[in-house]
């Protein structure tokens, strides 16, 4: 009787580790958040400065797009602004002001047309745009 209750237990510690292998074996990780990009997309430009004026700031500049039933999104973020050459390019804009709800519409305005927009603000605080 020992023999076969030994028996049935090795047996069955066997099969059970048997079945057990494969299914951890195939266990499939699910995808996490880090691993899919997500694209924001914001309701207008002013809202979009608002969330992203510390890195204007700081020289960051965003290309912009409106994509029609959801809003307007990042396209590219190209390094910052800080050599000369750089800021020699950036005294012709297609449009710069101080007055942020100023900036704002027109650039909603450009986007609404179809334009795709490369924004930044300089260091004494002028947001400009150019049109791609």
């Amino acid at each position: 009787m020992k023999k076969l209750f030994f028996s049935l237990l090795i047996g069955g510690v066997f099969v059970n580790c048997t079945m057990i292998s494969p299914v951890e074996a195939n266990h499939i990780r699910p995808v996490s958040s880090a691993t899919v990009l997500q694209q924001v997309y914001f309701h207008d430009v002013e809202e979009f400065l608002a969330q992203y004026e510390a890195l204007l700031n700081q020289g960051h500049v965003y290309t912009l797009a409106l994509e029609p039933g959801k809003g307007i999104y990042i396209v590219s973020s190209p390094a910052s602004i800080n050599s000369g050459t750089d800021l020699l390019a950036v005294r012709q804009h297609s449009f710069s002001s101080k007055d942020r709800l100023k900036f704002a519409k027109w650039c909603n305005d450009q986007l609404n047309k179809g334009n795709i927009l490369t924004i930044g603000k300089d260091k004494d605080g002028t947001y400009w745009a150019d049109i791609k």
